[in-house]
């Protein structure tokens, strides 16, 4: 072997060398990068995964906060439901009185009423017919009796009322009508109800 060919020979011998080291290295840098890049991919993943976690639990507590508005919503409208339900039942058993209560007490919300004694009660038609002379009688009586004047007298007016009277007197007239009498008093009434009906 010749000089040149020893020469060319130990070239190729170290290029191969160089060759292999470049490779070597090549790969090492490859899996390095492969790593890091694996390692920035859990990261992003995790941190990706973890948002995605928090807007589900700001989305889930919004929702179910939503639910419990809406739920207490929907309760507080039973509630009501049922205190306009207890309201009516009130007006229908103050309009149910056996006769001789419901003359009575209508006698007594006109004579509670009245400030001169000269009034004109004024009643639904039904009551007029059944009741009228009765409860006039029974008003006039129970205002003498408490020393004012009875002389109260039963108008030829009908009052579009369920029940109850109207007690007109100059530019003076008391509602006594029994739905006013539950809705006057309904505001006053209305806790001792609710706690009844919901504690």
């Amino acid at each position: 072997m010749t000089g040149v060919e020893k020469i060319i020979k130990h070239i190729a011998s170290a290029a191969d060398d160089k060759c292999k080291e470049i490779a070597e290295g090549a790969v090492i840098e490859c899996d390095r990068i492969r790593a890091e890049y694996a390692k920035v991919r859990q990261e992003e993943y995790i941190k990706i995964v973890n948002a995605g976690k928090k807007d589900v639990e700001r989305r889930l507590e919004r929702l179910t906060n939503l639910a419990e508005l809406e739920s207490k919503k929907q309760v507080l409208a039973l509630q009501q439901e049922m205190l306009d339900a207890v309201f009516a039942l009130t007006e229908n058993k103050l309009l149910g009185l056996p006769a001789d209560k419901y003359v009575a007490f209508l006698a007594k919300l006109a004579c509670n009423a009245s400030l001169t004694g000269k009034e004109e009660i004024i009643l639904s038609a039904a009551d007029k017919k059944k009741h009228g002379d009765k409860i006039l009688e029974a008003a006039n009586s129970a205002l003498i009796s408490s020393g004012k004047k009875g002389s109260l007298t039963l108008s030829e007016k009908n009052a579009e009322i369920r029940g109850g009277l109207i007690l007109s007197g100059g530019n003076v007239t008391a509602d006594c009508s029994i739905e006013t009498l539950v809705s006057y008093h309904r505001n006053s009434l209305t806790p001792f109800a609710a706690t009844e009906l919901f504690d």
